[in-house]
């Protein structure tokens, strides 16, 4: 079977080496064009640019509406198209050209969580299940009848990464499957029940900055669900402060949300609105590097009742 290929970030490149390893011809790999990247702005190739360039594999890494694209993807007849993580909209005459369709791997139990960040989405509504979707691509996003779904379990430890590399293992493994198990033939799949379709935004950067007049939980859901990639951060001192890992601690305290709470000599943490403590095991304070709780009682001496902002 012949398969064109459309994806961006690391784990997209994972899922195009495994195809690859598998034996499947990948006539092509469309990703998003380079992107300025560190201090210096340098122009930087996109994970699955990097994967399919070392593979041997021709990749295109333009706008799609461009005059160029069109020359490129005429080059080939691929039997079936598989997108992961691509990142742009794909037109009807791009999507509906292999005889086979177009499929996608979504993050979430479709139609729960279209859009553009559903595992991010999951974690931050505290969900402890969610999934991977197989469909077919069409005109309206995530929108498209369902080959197969899997559901994946969202532990407590959980954060954006290790969420993300669940979700592409298993996504991964099923897409292989059924590629094997159904071999130029079109997948079955069944509609989505569009009545119970929910949305996800995108991420910004606004949606990073924490707010103390949250509960614990929904702090620390946001905590993980942007870990890595789009950390959250607050501010102590009037320096920003970045923060990695929190736990929560039950025992409530009668401090104001947003100050410091120091628990023992090796703790610190945040009273958030609901009384509980915001314990910080893993931080970055402005210009340093990523250090401890412990190591931010020792470094900045924190004291009780300092606000966080």
């Amino acid at each position: 079977m012949k398969l064109g290929y459309f994806g961006t970030p690391i784990h997209s490149a994972y899922l195009l080496e495994r195809l690859y390893k598998e034996g499947f011809e990948i006539q092509f790999v469309v990703t998003n064009p380079d992107k300025p990247s560190g201090r210096g702005g340098k122009l930087t190739p996109s994970p699955t640019r990097l994967k399919a360039e070392e593979l041997g594999i021709p990749v295109y890494h333009e706008s799609l509406k461009s005059d160029s694209a069109n020359e490129f993807l005429s080059r080939f007849e691929p039997d079936l198209c598989i997108v992961f993580a691509y990142g742009a909209l794909i037109s009807e005459q791009i999507f509906s050209k292999p005889p086979l369709g177009t499929i996608n791997l979504h993050g979430s139990l479709l139609p729960e969580y279209r859009g553009a960040s559903p595992v991010q989405a999951a974690i931050l509504d505290g969900k402890t299940i969610s999934g991977i979707t197989l469909q077919y691509i069409t005109k309206e996003l995530d929108a498209g009848d369902i080959i197969s779904k899997i559901e994946i379990s969202i532990e407590p430890e959980d954060n954006f990464g290790t969420l993300l590399q669940k979700m592409t293992e298993k996504g991964t493994d099923e897409l292989i499957r059924l590629i094997k198990t159904q071999p130029g033939f079109r997948f079955p799949a069944v509609p989505q029940d569009h009545s119970k379709a929910t949305f996800c935004k995108k991420i910004h950067s606004d949606d990073r900055k924490l707010n103390f007049s949250n509960s614990a939980e929904e702090l620390q859901n946001r905590i993980r669900a942007f870990n890595p990639g789009n950390i959250c951060f607050t501010s102590f001192r009037e320096k920003r402060l970045n923060v990695y890992k929190t736990r929560i601690l039950d025992s409530e305290t009668g401090g104001e949300a947003g100050t410091y709470f120091q628990v023992d000599k090796r703790t610190p943490g945040i009273v958030t609105s609901d009384k509980k403590i915001l314990v910080l095991e893993e931080i970055q304070p402005e210009n340093k590097k990523r250090i401890s709780g412990s190591d931010f009682i020792n470094g900045f001496r924190p004291q009780n009742g300092e606000y966080f902002q």
